[in-house]
């Protein structure tokens, strides 16, 4: 006789997570609270049903409370997912690797490991810029916008959206500080061991001090964007 492995059931945060990474997969890049909703309930009408009509309407709330209340899960605490602006939000890059370890019911460690991998590769370029060791070195530098669009341009062409670049900048650096958090480490380590050195979870928490000095320093350079 053969045995029947019958898969664990996903939480009520997972399906959300598993929601959230249908509609990024379909082409959103961010998605509203009402979205989310609508797919997660599309995932499991059961339990994420208007009570009495559980197949025929969402209910909105019931949503709501897996990210929005205090549970351990909640995947926007565990940074999985996070808000962009009010009622949007959008999956970390940590999100969408559990998201796809959960689509292959466990057997995606390598998905993590690439998304970890990433997440490395992006800290020890930003720590190990001339810009942010020059600032360490001396908290009046830099002081010339063209010292500051080499480092911006590791997120994104700060020639035409230098706040988008800044932003996308602070994410990575989320995202890794969350990784470290979720995982209960204080360093963020390459996949294997002489790529590269350890990154604490303190430099990346002074990653964000220097994302916060550029803001601050650069507002006017911040604020222009070409077509």
């Amino acid at each position: 006789m053969v045995a029947t492995v019958v898969a664990p059931r996903l939480t009520a945060a997972q399906v959300i997570l598993m929601a959230a990474d249908d509609l990024m997969t379909g082409g959103s890049r961010e998605f509203t609270e009402w979205e989310l909703t609508v797919a997660s309930w599309n995932r499991d009408k059961a339990r994420f049903g208007l009570r009495g009509y559980d197949q025929a309407y969402p209910d909105h709330k019931r949503v709501m409370m897996e990210i929005m209340g205090k549970k351990p899960q909640n995947p926007v605490t565990l940074g999985l997912m996070e808000k962009v602006r009010p009622n949007t939000y959008r999956l970390t890059a940590l999100g969408q690797a559990e998201a796809a370890r959960l689509r292959s019911g466990g057997t995606a460690r390598a998905a993590m490991s690439n998304a970890k991998t990433d997440l490395y590769r992006t800290a020890a370029n930003l720590v190990h810029h001339p810009a942010f060791v020059a600032w360490k070195n001396d908290p009046d530098k830099p002081n010339k916008w063209a010292e500051v669009v080499p480092f911006l341009s590791l997120g994104g062409d700060p020639n035409t959206d230098p706040a988008g670049s800044l932003a996308a900048l602070r994410r990575s650096v989320r995202a890794g500080i969350d990784w470290c958090m979720t995982h209960d480490v204080v360093y963020l380590t390459p996949t294997v061991r002489s790529a590269g050195e350890p990154i604490h979870v303190r430099e990346m928490h002074e990653l964000i001090n220097f994302l916060e000095v550029l803001q601050m320093r650069f507002e006017r350079q911040l604020a222009t964007r070409r077509a």
